[in-house]
């Protein structure tokens, strides 16, 4: 990955004794109005830093919002912008979490590490986006399709309509459109949305959360970001 991605530190031997295997991700920088609703659940709460996020979790983003969520076992980042409505889910496999995101519409950016076991694909009503490790933006309306534009690394984008698919590297745009059409060129500048966290130019920050085993046993979950 780029040198500019955030540093997450995961201390050892905290998650899996003492997160259960739905909880897959953290919240580490919230912004503006974004609503979480959990797995289950109908009503929605604001969603803040620190938040533990699990399985089936969905985030909505209002008019200014901004929210960094890190999965919590390989450092992998999600930066979901305004008007986004999605789904986290995470299948764990020992040390590892197959990820997926569906998204219904918005602009998020995916900066995935190396994946261990498993996908990290993000799916819309349109496409499919299957990575093993990169760096990509994803924009999305469900009326007239997606976006995926590649920042680094290489993205296999899928029509979910006719199944056809092509692959992505940095400075392409993938197109694809709820009638069929999937198509790719060179990505015009203009079009690469604002990242927040570059925009403001943040120094290092320091997120401390506490956890409470079944036994009593307290550990800290540190994380350094951007």
């Amino acid at each position: 990955m780029k040198n500019h991605l955030p540093l997450i530190i995961i201390a050892a031997l905290v998650i899996n004794p003492l997160l259960g295997a739905s909880k897959i991700a953290v919240a580490t920088k919230v912004q503006g109005k974004v609503d979480f609703v959990k797995n289950g659940n109908v009503k929605r709460n604001s969603l803040k830093q620190g938040t533990i996020l699990e399985d089936g979790d969905k985030i909505y983003t209002g008019a200014s919002g901004f929210v960094a969520v890190v999965f919590i076992d390989d450092k992998s980042m999600i930066k979901i912008k305004e008007d986004t409505e999605l789904e986290i889910t995470g299948k764990r496999s020992n040390a590892s979490i197959s990820k997926k995101i569906n998204m219904e519409m918005g602009t998020i950016r995916a900066m995935v590490s190396k994946q261990r076991k498993g996908e990290f694909v993000v799916e819309t009503p349109t496409s499919v986006a299957s990575v093993k490790g990169t760096d990509f933006w994803v924009i999305s309306n469900p009326f007239t399709g997606d976006m995926l534009l590649g920042l680094d690394g290489l993205v296999n984008f899928t029509n979910l309509l006719t199944g056809q698919s092509i692959d992505i590297g940095a400075g392409f745009t993938g197109n694809s459109t709820p009638d069929g059409s999937l198509n790719s060129g060179e990505t015009d500048p203009g079009t690469i949305p604002e990242d927040p966290d570059e925009a403001e130019g943040a120094g290092e920050s320091t997120l401390r959360i506490t956890l409470e085993g079944p036994d009593g046993t307290q550990k800290v979950l540190i994380i350094h970001y951007h």
